[in-house]
């Protein structure tokens, strides 16, 4: 997949920092990265993401120097990163592996003032020192790193990596190993370096991660740029369903938006399935029967309700109404619509009233034209209407709840 969703075009070389252009790579007989072209800005906090094998440790090695592409170029400010002297190139850029290994006694100090060798100048133990003061782990200066946690090596690496006073960082699953804790300790010191001016380019696997750290991100799929850009775009259920073959769901709560993710829906169609919903009672019926391979629509539900929100997430076809208001005749005439391609027509146990009671006349439509219709039993007890919900309804199918309806609906499949 090549440059399958530029959701924002790369910058022009001159306006970035790190320039990677047309990289193709491959190993004997495995190709790995084809085409590969995308451009971080100064001070930027990239993520790059991908599934497994789609190239992304290859890409942050050959942007570090340590593989020549067959084509294409990587610039470092206008400038091919194999023309630089490899000492030189360590004072402007930093890598972060993903694993260390290192069967020597040595102290965190020392293994942090390896990190100096580049600049080969004096004040090395000092250096040191302020780079595990900058993280906040000055405590294991003396301790032997070979004792060390995983999490605090990794910070012990990270402060090798900032001794060398780079300007660009690149890391490689830095927390693919740690614990919940510890990964967000990581990232919060990377955040605080980002924010001084550091720019960062971080493989992960995380996406959660990414969408919560990173503004920034590039997607690979299949060895080539599936997306890039901003990391809510990125990251939408689209996106994320097309590269990585599941359901994603965006969520959003207190300010902090995160995500889900499901099995994707079945290849086959078993139905089509229209809700008449709201107030939260279709989301539930929206994953469930998404997920068993129906495809689902809904209306009419107002802006910014639980079920709107729950099928916008989705990326569901929806009859969507202004919050507070009473359906209008266009949106019904959505509604209308939608449920008249629908292989049955479902009411929940929303309540009823004034607001949404043209609702029902989309379920009374499906009983005339021999639509199934069904509905959750108990509709006098949800009808605040003044008495005329349950007017013209014989036909419709009755259900103890909404568990009855969605085991009905799951088990076998419905006539095309």
């Amino acid at each position: 997949m090549t440059s399958g969703l530029a959701i924002r075009p790369p910058d022009a070389a001159g306006e970035a920092q790190l320039v990677v252009d047309q990289v193709t790579f491959s190993y004997p007989e495995h190709p790995v990265l084809h085409g590969v072209s995308f451009a971080v800005r100064h001070g930027d906090f990239v993520g790059v993401v991908g599934p497994n094998g789609s190239g992304k440790s290859t890409l942050l090695r050959v942007i570090d120097g340590l593989l020549r592409p067959e084509h294409g170029a990587v610039l470092l400010d206008g400038r091919a990163v194999l023309n630089h002297a490899r000492r030189d190139l360590a004072r402007r850029v930093a890598l972060v592996p993903q694993q260390f290994s290192l069967d020597f006694d040595f102290t965190a100090l020392e293994v942090v003032e390896m990190g100096r060798y580049c600049r080969g100048e004096g004040g090395a133990r000092a250096s040191a020192r302020r780079a595990l003061q900058t993280l906040g782990v000055e405590h294991l200066a003396e301790r032997l790193f070979p004792r060390l946690s995983g999490g605090e090596r990794q910070m012990v690496i990270l402060a090798q990596a900032l001794a060398q006073q780079p300007e660009v960082l690149l890391l490689d699953e830095p927390v693919s190993a740690l614990d919940v804790a510890h990964q967000l300790q990581f990232f919060d010191c990377l955040e605080r370096l980002n924010r001084g001016g550091l720019t960062v380019v971080c493989v992960l696997h995380d996406l959660n991660l990414a969408l919560q750290y990173c503004r920034s991100l590039l997607m690979l799929a299949d060895g080539g740029v599936a997306a890039w850009g901003p990391a809510d775009e990125v990251l939408s259920p689209r996106v994320i369903g097309d590269v990585y073959g599941v359901s994603a769901h965006l969520h959003r709560h207190a300010g902090q938006a995160y995500l889900t993710f499901s099995p994707r829906p079945r290849p086959e169609r078993r139905g089509r399935v229209h809700l008449l919903c709201g107030a939260g009672t279709g989301s539930l019926f929206m994953r469930r029967l998404t997920e068993a391979g129906y495809a689902v629509s809904a209306g009419v539900v107002n802006a910014l309700d639980t079920d709107e929100v729950s099928g916008r997430e989705m990326g569901l076809p929806m009859a969507v109404e202004a919050a507070f208001c009473a359906i209008s005749d266009g949106v019904h005439e959505e509604n209308a619509a939608l449920a008249a391609a629908a292989d049955v027509v479902i009411l929940t146990d929303v309540p009823i009233g004034p607001g949404n009671l043209r609702n029902l006349e989309i379920l009374r439509a499906a009983v005339a034209r021999g639509t199934p219709a069904w509905m959750v039993a108990g509709l006098a007890q949800r009808d605040f209407s003044g008495g005329s919900a349950g007017v013209g309804l014989a036909g419709v199918r009755q259900f103890p709840d909404g568990a009855a309806m969605l085991d009905e609906l799951c088990r076998r499949p419905l006539p095309h």
